[in-house]
């Protein structure tokens, strides 16, 4: 009876350290490699593969570029290499592909929205300008740059204003503004090759030239008659020196607005 009664106080021992002890809890076992979260795996796709670094070295950029920098380095080279077929298409293959990694990084969230990135990747839309030309004009004409219209300007009035001070100049400076009228004109929209021997080596388009002599001819005569017809307003200039004026005036016009090269 004494050894029944001792085992059963040790088990009434045990069973109580045991309730004070609480349910013994089990270690969670790794979870199989198929099914461990994929976020490991996300941020490796994140990262920019073999082709998409390559596609960045091919547009010239950095792999934090921004949307614009990505579409301004691709219109850049996709100019110089107008008439390559082959090496266009290559550009656009590697813009693709930069701006599906970029896309990916959006949708992932690891691509923030900053003051370089922007809000997403669609280009913003550009705001309207304040002087537009009616429909029935856009295919000859075009609203020029500032700087392209400034350059300009300064070019006609300084070759312009030569009969002011020598009245002799008025053939040389019409003949002058003349022929950099016609270059501007006739160059102005063409393809930028990057290259003056390429430039030189390019086929001349018959309309165009058409074009521009006859727009640059008429702007010389209705230039030279406005001269004429605003001279007792310039009562101050000879009547040589206003003739010049005007011409370069309409010359500087013409190059400036109208365009000769089609699409």
């Amino acid at each position: 009876f004494a050894s029944l009664a001792f085992l059963s106080s040790m088990m009434a021992l045990v069973a109580a350290a045991a309730g004070l002890a609480g349910p013994m809890v089990s270690l969670p076992r790794p979870m199989p490699a198929a099914a461990r979260p994929a976020v490991a795996r996300i941020s490796m796709q994140l990262e920019p593969s073999e082709e998409v670094s390559a596609a960045f070295r091919s547009l010239a950029i950095g792999e934090d570029e921004s949307y614009d920098g990505i579409m301004a380095a691709y219109e850049t080279l996709k100019a110089k290499n107008a008439g390559n077929t082959k090496a266009v298409i290559k550009l656009e293959v590697a813009k693709d592909r930069v701006m599906d990694h970029r896309l990916r990084q959006r949708m992932s969230g690891s691509l923030k929205p900053d003051r370089k990135f922007g809000e997403d990747l669609r280009p913003k839309d550009a705001k309207k300008p304040l002087i537009t030309l009616p429909p029935f004009l856009e295919e000859i004409a075009e609203l020029p740059k500032r700087t392209y219209l400034v350059t300009n300007i300064a070019v006609f009035g300084i070759f312009g204003l030569l009969p002011v001070f020598e009245a002799s100049f008025v053939s040389s400076s019409i003949g002058l503004n003349f022929g950099i009228a016609m270059f501007r004109l006739y160059n102005r929209g063409a393809p930028d090759t990057g290259n003056d021997e390429d430039m030189a080596m390019r086929p001349v388009n018959k309309r165009a030239s058409f074009l521009t002599f006859g727009i640059c001819g008429l702007a010389t005569a209705l230039g030279g008659l406005l001269g004429q017809l605003l001279k007792p307003l310039l009562f101050f200039l000879s009547e040589s020196a206003a003739i010049s004026l005007g011409a370069s005036a309409a010359l500087c016009f013409a190059c400036s607005f109208f365009k000769v090269q089609g699409e």
